[in-house]
C-alpha cells in the first residue's frame, strides 16, 4: 500500500472523462483501527493525500491530540487541516443507529464540487450540530426602476452575502437602496453645510438615481418567521406589510424601530471612532427596547413630578393665604369685639341679640363646609360612575389561550366582582337624591328660619341706638370682610383637601427618578461589559460618571442670565457631580438645593433667611448671589431642570496592551485599529442584518485573518451583507451568495448589470472572484493551502 495510493486514484478517475469534476475521495480518518489513514505509521499517506476531508463511524472523538492532527497541529502529519464527516455506522437490521450520529454539510447545489468547497471550508460549512441560522434576515429587495442598474432583484443568503465587481458597478449603489428602503440613518431637516461627506453622497446618490426616475424599492424582511414588506418611492410614501395584514401607512421612525439594521458606507467604519454619537450606536443599539421603555418610564415620571410638585408648591401658597387670612381674620374680630363693648344708648338684651352676629357667622361658615363637603363627595361619585362605563373590557382572543375554561372563569368572576361596585357607586351616588337627604335638608330649613329670625332682631336692635349708628356701620361693615374672609378660609381649605397629601407622592416620582436612572446606568455599563467583550478586549468603555452635561450647563446658564454669576461656578457645580462616587445621587442633592432657594419665597420661615446649601458654598457661591438665585430662578425653571433624562456620553478608550492594561483614549488610536476593533464588535453582536460597505477599505490588513474567523462565527448569529474588492473576505469568508457587478456594456459604463450570483461552488462564480477582485486566485490557492489543506 505505497503512500502515493490516494494520488494516483486520483490520477486514474481523473482519467475517466465522466468522472473527472464529478467525485470525492473521502477516506476513514477514525482515531483508531485497521482501516484509518490517521494509524500508525500512515503519517506520509496522511501528507500526500490530495484528499480534502475524510469519514468517521459514529462520533468524532474529542482526544486532544487527534484533535491536533485533523485541524492541522501536527508536524509530523504535515500540519494538514481537514474535514471530517460523522455517519451513523449502523449495523442494525432494525435501523435503531441509524441518523444517531449526523453530520450538517452546507452546498449550493448537491455536487462533489460542493462537498469539497465545503471541506476547505469546515469551519463555516460543516457541522455535527444542527446550525444555528438567523431569525431576522433581509429576505429581498425589489427595485422597480433606478438610473444605473435599471429594473433588478436580489434574493439574499440568511448568512453571508457579498457583492462584488469592478468600481463603479454598483455594489455600493446596492447596499445604498437597501439602506434607504429600511430608512436608516435618513437625513431629515438637517443643514446640508452640516452633513458629512459620506451622508452628502448617500443623498446624492438616492436623488440622481432613484428619486430623480421614480424608482420604487421593496424590501421584504423576515423576523423570527413573519413577513415584513416594506415599499418605498420616489414621494417618500412608506408602506408596510406584516404577514398576511394589509399594506399600511408608516413613518420612518417605524421601520426604524420595527425592522433595524446596522450599515456604514465605504469609510465610514473608520470615522464612527471619532464621532462620540456613533460610538454610542455601538452600545445602545443592542438595548435599544429597554433603553425606549426607560424614556417612557423617565418621561412619565417627569410628568408626575411636574404635577406633584405644581401641587404641593400650589398647597404651601394656599397654607400661607389661609395663615394671611387668619391674620386678618384675628384682627377684624378683636376690632368688632372692641366696637360692641363701646356701644352707647343699647340695652343689654339689644346688646346680647348683636354679640349674637359673630356666632350665626361661624354657623353660616359650618353648614356651608358641610354643604361643600357632599358636594365633593357627590361629584366624585358621579366621576366615579363615569369611569365604570368603560369597565371591563370585553374578553378577546380566548380562543388563543392555552386554559380557555380557567381564563373564562376569571373573566366572569371580574365581570361579577364589577357589576358589585357598580351597585355599590350607584347606591353611593344615591344617597345624595333629595329622599336621602330629607333629614339633612330638614334641619337645613330649621336653621334658615332661625337665622331669618335673628336677622329680623339685629336689624330691630340696630335701628334703636341712633347715638352709636356710626358704630354699627362700622360693625355692620366689618362683619361683611369676616364673612368673606371666612368664605375664603373655607374654600381654600376645600381646595387643599382637594390636592391631598402630595407630598407623599413627590418623594415617590423623585425615587423612581433616581430608580429608573440607577436601573440605565446599570444597563448601560452592563452592555458596556459586553461591548469590551465583544471587542475582543480591544475597547474598553466607561459609563457612570459620563453624564452629558451640556443641556445641564446650558439650562444653568440661562437661569443666571442677568445675575452676574459667572460661568465659572455652573463649572465648578458640574466638576463636584463629577468627582462624586455616585453622580446621579449628587446632582439630585445640586437640585435639591436649588428647591431650597426657590421655595423660600412660600416658605413658613418670615425671616428669609437664606438655607443652608453646603455644596453651592463648596463651590464659592456667596450669600449674595445665593439671594440672587433666590428671586431669579422660578419652579417652572427647578422643574424642568428636575424632569430632563439625563443622557450619557461613554468614554472609550483603546487597549494598547492588554496585560497590563494600558489604555489610550480610543481617538488617540489610528483609524486601522479603531475600524478593526469596531468591526470585531459589529461581527461578534447577534441579531439584526449587518450591512458595510467594502469593510477592507478601513481594517488593518494584519487583521485580515482574525476578521476572516469572526465572519464565520458571525454569520451563524447576524445576517452579513457586504461589498468587497478583497477576494480574501469573500473566498475564505466562505460568503453564501456572492452577487457579480459588471457594465452593461463595457465601453460606455452608463448602465450596470448583475451578471452573476451564487455560491463559490458555481465555476462561473469562481470566474467571475479570480477575473475581477484583487488576489482572487491567490484566495482560492490560500484556501486550499492555508485553510482547507
Amino acid at each position: 500500500f505505497s503512500d502515493r495510493y490516494l494520488v494516483h486514484l486520483h490520477k486514474k478517475l481523473d482519467e475517466l472523462a465522466y468522472c473527472r469534476g464529478h467525485y470525492i475521495i473521502l477516506p476513514h480518518v477514525g482515531k483508531d483501527g485497521q482501516d484509518s489513514i490517521l494509524r500508525r505509521g500512515f503519517q506520509e499517506h496522511y501528507r500526500k493525500m490530495p484528499c480534502v476531508g475524510g469519514y468517521v463511524d459514529k462520533a468524532i472523538s474529542p482526544e486532544s491530540g487527534y484533535q491536533n492532527k485533523i485541524n492541522g497541529g501536527d508536524v509530523h502529519y504535515g500540519n494538514k487541516s481537514i474535514a471530517v464527516i460523522s455517519t451513523s455506522d449502523n449495523r442494525f437490521e432494525d435501523g435503531r443507529e441509524f441518523g444517531q450520529h449526523s453530520t450538517w454539510i452546507k452546498w449550493a447545489e448537491p455536487t462533489a464540487e460542493a462537498i469539497r468547497q465545503a471541506c476547505l471550508a469546515k469551519e463555516s460549512r460543516i457541522s455535527q450540530t444542527e446550525p444555528e441560522l438567523p431569525q431576522i434576515y433581509i429576505k429581498s429587495i425589489d427595485v422597480t426602476t433606478s438610473k444605473f442598474l435599471g429594473t433588478f432583484n436580489i434574493d439574499f443568503n440568511k448568512q453571508y452575502n457579498a457583492l462584488i465587481g469592478g468600481r463603479g458597478t454598483g455594489k455600493s449603489t446596492i447596499l445604498e437602496y437597501l439602506r434607504w428602503g429600511l430608512c436608516d440613518q435618513t437625513i431629515q431637516n438637517a443643514d446640508y453645510d452640516e452633513l458629512t461627506v459620506i451622508e452628502k453622497r448617500r443623498n446624492a446618490l438616492i436623488q440622481k438615481t432613484l428619486v430623480d426616475v421614480n424608482g420604487e424599492v421593496r424590501i421584504t424582511m423576515e423576523k423570527n418567521g413573519i413577513l415584513h414588506v416594506v415599499k418605498r418611492n420616489s414621494g417618500r410614501e412608506i408602506l408596510l406589510k406584516i404577514g398576511e395584514d394589509e399594506f399600511q401607512q408608516v413613518k420612518e421612525e417605524d421601520i426604524r424601530k420595527l425592522l433595524p439594521i446596522q450599515s456604514y458606507s465605504q469609510k465610514q467604519l473608520s470615522d464612527v471612532g471619532v464621532k462620540t454619537e456613533e460610538l454610542k450606536r455601538f452600545i445602545e443599539q443592542p438595548i435599544l427596547s429597554q433603553l425606549d421603555t426607560l424614556k417612557f418610564q423617565l418621561s412619565e415620571t417627569g410628568t408626575k413630578l411636574k404635577n406633584s410638585y405644581n401641587q404641593l408648591i400650589r398647597k404651601k401658597e394656599i397654607e400661607q393665604e389661609i395663615k394671611n387670612f387668619n391674620l386678618q381674620f384675628q384682627s377684624l374680630n378683636t376690632q368688632v369685639d372692641n366696637i360692641r363693648k363701646s356701644l352707647k344708648g343699647i340695652s343689654d338684651a339689644d346688646k346680647e341679640t348683636i354679640n349674637k352676629k359673630s356666632k350665626y357667622e361661624i354657623e353660616q361658615t359650618i353648614i356651608n363646609n358641610s354643604i361643600k363637603e357632599l358636594s365633593v363627595v357627590e361629584n366624585k361619585a358621579d366621576e366615579l360612575l363615569k369611569l365604570l362605563e368603560l369597565y371591563p373590557e370585553p374578553l378577546r382572543k380566548v380562543d388563543e389561550t392555552e386554559n380557555k375554561q380557567l381564563i373564562q372563569n376569571i373573566s366572569a368572576e371580574v365581570e361579577a366582582k364589577f357589576v358589585e361596585i357598580k351597585t355599590a357607586a350607584t347606591t353611593l351616588k344615591n344617597i345624595f337624591s333629595a329622599e336621602y337627604l330629607n333629614k339633612f335638608n330638614a334641619m337645613l330649613d330649621e336653621w334658615r328660619l332661625k337665622k331669618e329670625s335673628f336677622e329680623a332682631a339685629y336689624d330691630i336692635a340696630k335701628s334703636k341706638s341712633q347715638s352709636s349708628k356710626q358704630q354699627l356701620h362700622e360693625i355692620q361693615q366689618i362683619e361683611k370682610e369676616i364673612s368673606g374672609i371666612n368664605k375664603e378660609v373655607s374654600d381654600k381649605k376645600s381646595l387643599i383637601k382637594e390636592i391631598g397629601n402630595f407630598e407623599n407622592d413627590f418623594n415617590i416620582q423623585k425615587q423612581n427618578w433616581l430608580k429608573f436612572h440607577t436601573d440605565k446606568v446599570l444597563l448601560l455599563n452592563e452592555q458596556a461589559k459586553q461591548f469590551t467583550q465583544l471587542s475582543n478586549n480591544l475597547i474598553k468603555a466607561e459609563v457612570t460618571k459620563s453624564i452629558n452635561f451640556q443641556p445641564f450647563k446650558t439650562q444653568l446658564k440661562n437661569i443666571f442670565e442677568g445675575t452676574r454669576i459667572r460661568e465659572e461656578k455652573i463649572d465648578a457645580i458640574i466638576e463636584h457631580i463629577k468627582q462624586s462616587n455616585e453622580p446621579i445621587k449628587e446632582y439630585i442633592s445640586v437640585l435639591e438645593e436649588f428647591r431650597l432657594l426657590v421655595e423660600l419665597k412660600v416658605s413658613d420661615d418670615k425671616t428669609l433667611k437664606i438655607p443652608e446649601t453646603p455644596i453651592l458654598t463648596s463651590c464659592k457661591f456667596t450669600e449674595e448671589q445665593k439671594s440672587k438665585l433666590c428671586s431669579k430662578i422660578s419652579t417652572d425653571d427647578w422643574l424642568r431642570l428636575s424632569t430632563n433624562e439625563l443622557e450619557f456620553n461613554p468614554e472609550f478608550y483603546y487597549k494598547t496592551n492588554n496585560k497590563l492594561g494600558d489604555v489610550i483614549p480610543f481617538a488617540a488610536a489610528s483609524a486601522g485599529q479603531q475600524a478593526t476593533a469596531l468591526l470585531t464588535v459589529l461581527l461578534n453582536q447577534s441579531g439584526i442584518p449587518l450591512l458595510i460597505d467594502q469593510p477592507e477599505d478601513d481594517i488593518d490588513n494584519r487583521a485580515i485573518d482574525q476578521i476572516i474567523k469572526n465572519i464565520w462565527d458571525a454569520k451563524k448569529k447576524r445576517q452579513l451583507v457586504f461589498t468587497s474588492h478583497n477576494a480574501n473576505l469573500v473566498v475564505n469568508g466562505d460568503a453564501e451568495l456572492v452577487i457579480c457587478c459588471d457594465y452593461k456594456d463595457s465601453t460606455s459604463q452608463t448602465r450596470g448589470i448583475l451578471k452573476e450570483e451564487g455560491a463559490i461552488d458555481k465555476k462561473t462564480v469562481r470566474n467571475e472572484i479570480t477575473s475581477v477582485m484583487e488576489g482572487g486566485e491567490k484566495a482560492f490557492r490560500l484556501r486550499k493551502d492555508k485553510y482547507g489543506f
